[in-house]
């Protein structure tokens, strides 16, 4: 004869952690309008790099011999774990950033929009993110995002980007006056 399975309180529980688990992969999923938001990664390739180096500008291509590794070391920073926080970038705090004399910033651009993956729905849609290393707002170690030529709403934080600064000074790039 067989016997019944009987139900196990063991089993419920199980179940409901699935369903809890799920249910709350798709809330997030729907409310970021990004079924991937998981993925902690960030592997996107920019066309150029503007540095403003204390009102030193200069542009890296991916000809340069240091392109490819400040790359790597962005995408690894941005790879780690990030905070959302309200603060956005004002247009005029954009330009400051491009031409003040008064910080090092970092703007990567790129050819396709682009999505940092999170649970923040605010950065998708990306063709330049900025990140100020020295000067204005750099002591909490954001990123900005812009889309077709307008900040976009609030900032990422990340305790990592320093690591992009010490590559910045050490391949000499930008040093502070």
């Amino acid at each position: 004869m067989d016997k019944a399975k009987s139900p196990s309180l063991i089993n419920l529980a199980v179940t409901a952690l699935i369903f809890i688990a799920a249910l709350t992969y798709g809330f997030i999923a729907l409310s970021t309008e990004d079924p991937l938001w998981i993925i902690g990664d960030f592997e996107e390739y920019p066309e150029s790099i503007f540095l403003n180096c204390y009102g030193q500008t200069s542009t890296l291509l991916p000809e340069d011999e240091r392109f490819d590794e400040l790359v790597a070391k962005v995408n690894a920073a941005l790879s780690t774990r990030k905070n959302y926080d309200s603060l956005t970038m004002s247009e005029l705090t954009y330009e400051e950033y491009r031409t003040g004399t008064t910080g090092m910033i970092l703007e990567l651009v790129y050819s396709n929009p682009i999505r940092i993956h999170s649970f923040y729905r605010f950065f998708a849609n990306l063709d330049s993110i900025v990140i100020p290393l020295d000067g204005r707002h750099a002591i909490t170690s954001p990123i900005f995002g812009r889309a077709n030529g307008q900040s976009t709403a609030g900032s990422l934080h990340y305790l990592t980007l320093p690591e992009v600064r010490s590559y910045i000074e050490t391949q000499g790039l930008c040093t502070k006056p």
